[in-house]
């Protein structure tokens, strides 16, 4: 009779053993999902966040398109980017815009941001930013 209550007493703890790895996999899946959704959330809000900058800046152009280069450098017209930027972000579950940059590049205006320590950038054709 040993033998056998031996060899329960075996299985019992090989059965603990295995449903603790179980449990160990499980935890480590769970974290590996929450943080890939964290990553795919940042992005949407990063990329979000970077078109309402652009938006924001080619409304305004579209009013004035022959200062182009001029908007770019206008610390209003930077500061309403960054507005749009952080309530795109916020609504989309982002927070903290770092650092909103624009500029004139060949023939587009372009808007570049960080949020979360990733960077993103959207723009728009400003044929007025090439030179003449």
């Amino acid at each position: 009779m040993d033998s056998v209550s031996d060899e329960r007493g075996q299985a019992i703890l090989i059965l603990v053993l295995a449903l603790g790895i179980a449990a160990t996999a499980i935890v480590g899946l769970r974290a590996a999902q929450d943080g890939i959704v964290a990553g795919a959330r940042a992005q949407r809000a990063g990329e979000a966040a970077v078109e309402a900058a652009a938006q924001s800046v080619a409304d305004i152009y579209a009013a004035r398109p022959a200062a182009a280069k001029e908007l770019v450098r206008d610390p209003r017209v930077l500061e309403t980017a960054r507005v749009a930027a952080e309530e795109l972000a916020h609504e989309n579950g982002g927070r903290g815009v770092e650092q909103v940059r624009l500029s004139c590049i060949g023939d587009r205006i372009e808007a570049r941001l960080v949020l979360s320590g990733y960077s993103h950038h959207a723009g728009f054709r400003a044929p007025e930013c090439s030179p003449p």
